[in-house]
């Protein structure tokens, strides 16, 4: 009878561990209705060993929406599925306003940057500049021959040095010698372009993207302080 018992313990144990998995396994990461998720929020984990996890509310997912109402007017078919955790890519993209740092707002939102910041965070991409060859070789450059200096006219900071080089259509700038790489269009803005700017810095340890309007040119490093108080907020311990 005690035996009896013991077998009868274990079997419901294993039961019970077995189901805990599956739901674990096929319903947290299934796809469901964007209602559905709590917080209304996806978990992201980046990288193949699982070390980075961030908790992103949808809205934040600018291209993951325009893409679904796109499909929806174009074919009458609502795709509006998310999954509850991505696992396993290396970068994903959020979109905020600035300086406020919200959510693109789509039903107001205008063609070009406006004051849209297009953020990408990942791992071993496009490395910041003084870790990949194509920008260390920049840098040393400069080094060799600045042609530019520093320009804190039009930064306001003595550690933001100038690129320059003959026959660019962009500036080029370093910060604190390479923490903060910045590529800006010299184009002016017309009715069919948006010049713009790409910054490329650090998360931690995680290459960190941003393109936004070069009407914002002076004001990156608000821009990227804003950026890092954005991850810091969606990142799980």
């Amino acid at each position: 009878m005690l035996n009896h018992l013991k077998q009868y313990v274990v079997f419901w144990f294993v039961f019970i561990v077995t189901i805990i998995l599956l739901v674990n396994t096929f319903i947290l990461d299934d796809h469901v209705e964007r209602h559905e998720l709590p917080d209304d929020s996806v978990i992201v984990v980046l990288g193949q060993e699982k070390k980075y996890r961030f908790k992103v509310p949808v809205d934040y997912l600018y291209d993951v929406l325009l893409m679904r109402e796109h499909s929806a007017k174009q074919s009458s078919i609502s795709i509006t599925k998310f999954k509850k955790v991505n696992e396993g890519g290396n970068y994903f993209f959020v979109y905020a306003t600035y300086p406020d740092m919200k959510p693109v707002d789509r039903s107001n939102d205008k063609p070009g940057y406006g004051n849209k910041l297009t953020i990408s965070i990942g791992i071993d991409r496009n490395p910041p500049p003084l870790n990949v060859k194509k920008y260390g070789r920049l840098y040393l450059s400069y080094q060799k021959d600045p042609g530019g200096g520093i320009v804190p006219e039009e930064f306001d900071s003595a550690d933001v040095i100038k690129f320059d080089r003959k026959g660019w259509n962009r500036d080029a700038y370093f910060y604190q010698e390479g923490v903060i790489y910045l590529s800006c269009d010299q184009k002016e803005a017309t009715e069919d372009y948006s010049p713009s700017c790409q910054m490329y810095s650090l998360y931690r340890d995680l290459e960190l993207y941003v393109d936004f309007s070069n009407q914002y040119k002076a004001e990156f490093l608000k821009i990227e302080s804003l950026v890092q108080e954005l991850f810091a907020s969606f990142e799980q311990p």
